[in-house]
């Protein structure tokens, strides 16, 4: 079997300095994916708030991540937000890179903008 079923994922939320830090550890799949979602939902942070989502303790994602964290994006973006994903490695890196959404969910350098945004 791979991948241990019950791997599942882990959401630490914290709000400082204007930012909603997320730090994630474990899987993001369809089985764990509900997780992330509520801890969005849950977590109440003002509009036009920055949402950072560090992936550095994430081992696996599949489709159903991508998916996920496009859905975060919008729901920033539409509340006046942005958001960013930090510590991707490894094969997860690779998932975001080959899926084409890494350069859009990349912090922004100060004062810069982000290709295809503006």
């Amino acid at each position: 079997m791979g991948r241990d079923d019950m791997a599942g994922l882990d959401v630490r939320v914290a709000y400082r300095a204007g930012t909603l830090a997320l730090t994630l550890t474990g899987e993001i799949d369809l089985d764990s994916v509900a997780v992330l979602h509520q801890a969005i939902r849950e977590a109440r942070a003002p509009w036009g708030t920055h949402v950072a989502i560090d992936l550095s303790g994430v081992t696996f994602m599949d489709s159903t991540g991508i998916h996920a964290l496009l859905t975060c994006y919008q729901r920033a973006r539409d509340h006046g937000g942005s958001l960013s994903v930090t510590g991707a490695q490894g094969v997860v890196e690779r998932v975001l890179h080959l899926s084409g959404i890494l350069p859009l969910l990349q912090p922004q350098p100060p004062g810069g903008t982000r290709p295809g945004l503006n």
